[in-house]
């Protein structure tokens, strides 16, 4: 028996994977971001109750195999001692998976699921993303958002250090409401939802803006790693607004990919298939789409 389940590729020449029934306990909900594990090779993609913005619930990080695309329950909020209430924004530190989970980072081994406990974020209203720095410093983004999508005034860069600190790096309703982030040597690349403006923060919270979208809403952030056959790496941003995603140039430019998508979430990179990785959560899919 077979059953259609929400993962699809763009220009494939079937717009659905058929996989074997009894993988998941339920299709997606509300998708709301991707991760590719290249230890499993397989794409992690968090799962919520339905809104945008939501502290009750069970919400699931699913796994999707990259090849066959297999769909399975990986980690389900209130089973088996897992408390996951609205999972968003998902990275790898070694061993280790950060999930940003409303007002707290939840950890779980990447191997065996099992939980490693959780670092709360003092006064954190809407933890959207999470990214991980090569010396293992945790960044993670406060939107600021409630569940209308209303501003609270909580907007903040947080980071976690490698010994468990926990810093505000910057904080203030001027960051327009950040969401998906990158991780990188010299700080944090940050995308926001109210302004549209991808900027940077420095190690020490210094702001460098970058350029702005055509539109607002900005969901999401990633950065696809180059190689000598695709050339250098490139910047991808998934708008609300738009129904898009853009590409960004060093240069400042925001160029939108050809294809509109409705509610795009944080996206994802394959590298080994060169896919950028897009749920969808008003579709409840995850799209995947060729470089």
């Amino acid at each position: 028996m077979v059953t259609r389940v929400p993962v699809a590729w763009l220009g494939a020449v079937l717009p659905w994977l058929l996989v074997a029934c009894g993988q998941a306990t339920r299709p997606f909900v509300a998708p709301q971001a991707a991760l590719y594990d290249e230890r499993g090779d397989c794409y992690l993609v968090s799962d919520g109750s339905g809104a945008p913005v939501a502290k009750p619930g069970h919400g699931r990080i699913l796994r999707v195999d990259a090849e066959t695309g297999a769909l399975a329950d990986w980690l389900v909020g209130g089973e088996h001692g897992v408390t996951l209430r609205a999972p968003k924004g998902m990275a790898f530190a070694g061993d280790v998976l950060w999930v940003a989970d409303v007002d707290v980072l939840r950890k779980f081994d990447r191997a065996t699921a099992a939980s490693l406990g959780e670092v709360v974020i003092p006064a954190a209203n809407c933890l959207t993303d999470v990214s991980a720095a090569a010396d293992g410093t945790i960044y993670c983004s406060d939107s600021g958002l409630d569940r209308e999508l209303g501003a609270t005034g909580s907007d903040a860069i947080w980071r976690v250090s490698p010994a468990g600190v926990v810093e505000v790096l910057r904080r203030g309703p001027e960051l327009g409401q950040p969401t998906g982030l990158v991780a990188r040597d010299s700080g944090v690349f940050v995308v926001s939802w109210r302004d549209g403006v991808l900027y940077q923060v420095d190690r020490r919270g210094v702001r460098t803006d970058l350029g702005k979208a055509p539109t607002p809403q900005l969901t999401g952030l990633v950065r696809g790693e180059g190689d000598a056959a695709s050339g250098p790496a490139a910047w991808y941003v998934s708008s609300w607004a738009g129904a898009c995603v853009y590409h960004f140039d060093v240069s400042g430019a925001f160029t939108a990919l050809p294809k509109r998508f409705d509610q795009p979430g944080d996206l994802g990179f394959d590298p080994k298939r060169r896919r950028l990785l897009l749920p969808l959560h008003g579709q409840r899919e995850l799209l995947l789409l060729p470089m």
